[in-house]
């Protein structure tokens, strides 16, 4: 059996943005702890030549791809190609599959679905329903297939009150952007390792807000995720251990995660991003599938949290191959 393992990764840019440069130190992550755990590593990029890119991995005959790949053809809607290749040429690859990266990555098909289920979600609207919203409440403008933090900031959230809305809504393409109902409350990411049934789920994290003044959104856009100066990056942060007097909420959080995981088969590692409101129900913001696992990323701070090194992290991963 072949002991060589794939890291598939997206082709930077020839300039690339700090969220865009973060998929190599995944690949460098993934690679010390694949070659601690016995495995010789490969690194492979894939660019607009799906077929030319991915031919060769054939050949090589991996004992898997670790899949980092994070669009494609600059779009994380089509992330979903890359394991239906891989899956039709049945060669083995780690994370979410084709079918759980196709529905998460669609924020309202997901939202739909969980709904169905009897998953809380944010109500959400076309950004061409301006006449539905209630002019009572906050809402924020999301797009609908890319990674929730991207050009996403606080002058996304809105009033639905002020004077002028529909005609700022107007410049949204619906095609590719929708409204969700803001809602003030805690933020919590649940990390998840493992497949439907046989789970592991690490530490849950609480973001906080630190000093944000009265009338700020709280939410963790670009500015807090990548722009090391701005206040936002500053004064977000990410604490453990918020919920040790709180066995309810804990049990809740997690049993809302597991369902998402159940729902849309999701195996590997994934992470869900919650919203609790003043009623204590959580509301499911993201379903994250194969998220971010750079050194600095809260799916790795999460399982280090739990005790495991990033090498046992990785094995968890790979232990349940597509």
């Amino acid at each position: 059996m072949s002991n060589t393992a794939i890291i598939l990764h997206n082709r930077l840019s020839e300039s690339p943005t700090p969220d865009e440069q973060d998929v190599m130190d995944q690949a460098e992550l993934v690679r010390n702890a694949l070659e601690t755990l016995g495995y010789k590593c490969l690194v492979r990029d894939v660019g607009t030549d799906l077929y030319q890119d991915l031919l060769p991995l054939a050949d090589i005959k991996p004992a898997f791809v670790f899949n980092l790949v994070e669009s494609v053809l600059g779009c994380t809607g089509l992330l979903h190609i890359v394991p239906s290749i891989l899956q039709a040429w049945k060669i083995p690859y780690t994370g979410v599959g084709e079918d759980g990266l196709y529905l998460t990555t669609r924020k309202t098909l997901a939202k739909k679905i969980m709904q169905e289920h009897g998953i809380r979600t944010p109500a959400w609207f076309s950004t061409a329903g301006a006449s539905l919203l209630d002019k009572k409440r906050k809402y924020i403008v999301k797009p609908i297939a890319e990674e929730g933090s991207a050009g996403l900031d606080e002058q996304h959230v809105f009033d639905a009150s002020l004077p002028g809305i529909p005609g700022w809504l107007g410049n949204f393409d619906p095609r590719g952007h929708f409204i969700e109902e803001y809602i003030e409350g805690r933020e919590f990411n649940l990390s998840i390792t493992g497949k439907p049934g046989g789970y592991t789920l690490y530490p849950i994290p609480e973001m906080i807000f630190r000093d944000y003044p009265p009338g700020k959104a709280r939410i963790l856009g670009y500015r807090s995720k990548w722009e090391e100066g701005s206040f936002e990056y500053k004064h977000t942060t990410r604490q453990f251990d918020t919920l040790e007097n709180d066995p309810q909420l804990t049990a809740r959080l997690r049993d809302t995660a597991v369902a998402c995981g159940m729902v849309f088969n999701l195996s590997g590692y994934f992470r869900v991003d919650i919203r609790v409101g003043q009623d204590g129900v959580p509301s499911v913001l993201e379903v994250n599938a194969n998220p971010c696992i750079a050194p600095d990323s809260g799916f790795i701070a999460a399982g280090l949290h739990a005790g495991f090194s990033q090498a046992q992290i990785i094995r968890q991963i790979i232990n349940c191959l597509n």
